[in-house]
């Protein structure tokens, strides 16, 4: 299972990149996770709230989401995405923060965004489409030449017209965000202990007043809604793939009895981890729930040795 709180992409040096075609129907959000890579989206046939370093967007179909490096994000669909388990509604591309700072050492010092000037926008989504065209009808040993030629049209286009030079504001907001970070890791490796903010902050030398203003600012969830939220995650995962009891199931996810974890499960995903589990074993189930690692993708990478991002 992925980690939700630092997402890690395998690539290698002749191939940066690492493409996903999201197909399917879906009804559930991407918990808040951050990575060092490049995140692009093209939203196809889809509606999705985007949350960027605590601020929220409503983004519409046939749009093009950057998420630069470092960034903490989520997401989470308007409506139910698809019609058929074969109907494409996005695709997503990463790159390599290495392969990035190889051509651009100046990188950290600088941010993409995507507003203004609609037609490079559009250019952007033209070679969105012929990488998608690419992969789904050739498969040959060449092939990925043709994506290189086509992500290195993209980073033109984005180094082009679409980058800034970071001011100190958003230097000093990152250096705040960095501290965030660690304490999302922190988290997912303690999620399964009594883990509290006074704890947290404590050993972070933090104020608990200033943790909590400051988790709730880059992540847009308090930091009981975001311990929750992995808890869940990480329930939702054991009891769609295992056998494990209720009990179980609570215990192993972090929460303290069988009592607040159902009421947990039911305040985010609307019904009883009983109902949940007795609607998975019919096959009924839509996966209505927090999920990063089951996101339907299909993954462009050679077979050289693998390299995190």
């Amino acid at each position: 299972m992925e980690q939700f709180y630092h997402e890690s992409f395998r690539t290698t040096k002749q191939f940066p990149m690492q493409l996903r075609l999201h197909q399917g129907v879906i009804n559930y959000a991407v918990l808040e996770h951050w990575h060092r890579s490049m995140e692009i989206d093209y939203l196809i046939d889809c509606e999705v709230q985007l949350m960027v370093s605590g601020k929220k967007t409503l983004v519409q179909s046939e749009e093009i989401i950057l998420i630069n490096s470092g960034d903490i994000h989520a997401l989470w669909p308007e409506r139910k995405i698809g019609r058929t388990q074969d109907e494409l509604f996005g695709a997503s591309i990463f790159i390599s923060y290495e392969f990035l700072k190889e051509i651009c050492p100046q990188f950290d010092e600088v941010c993409f965004v995507l507003e203004g000037n609609e037609e490079k926008k559009e250019e952007l989504k033209h070679v969105f489409d012929e990488m998608i065209g690419i992969y789904r009808k050739e498969q040959e040993e060449f092939t990925y030449l043709k994506m290189m030629g086509l992500l290195y049209r993209m980073l033109y286009l984005l180094f082009t017209y679409f980058k800034q030079v970071k001011n100190q504001a958003i230097i000093k907001s990152q250096k705040y965000m960095e501290r965030i970070q660690k304490v999302m890791n922190y988290v997912e490796e303690h999620y399964q202990e009594p883990v509290t903010l006074c704890q947290v902050a404590a050993h972070f030398n933090l104020s608990m007043e200033y943790l909590a203003r400051d988790f709730k600012k880059h992540t847009g969830s308090t930091f009981r809604e975001y311990l929750d939220k992995v808890r869940l995650n990480h329930a939702f995962e054991l009891l769609y793939g295992t056998d494990y009891s209720m009990l179980e199931v609570a215990m192993m996810s972090g929460f303290a009895d069988v009592r607040s974890f159902i009421k947990s499960f039911k305040k985010e995903h609307g019904m009883t981890p009983y109902q949940f589990k007795k609607r998975n074993k019919t096959g009924t189930s839509d996966r209505n729930g927090v999920s990063f690692a089951d996101y339907p993708h299909i993954i462009l990478q050679d077979a050289q040795k693998k390299k995190d991002i």
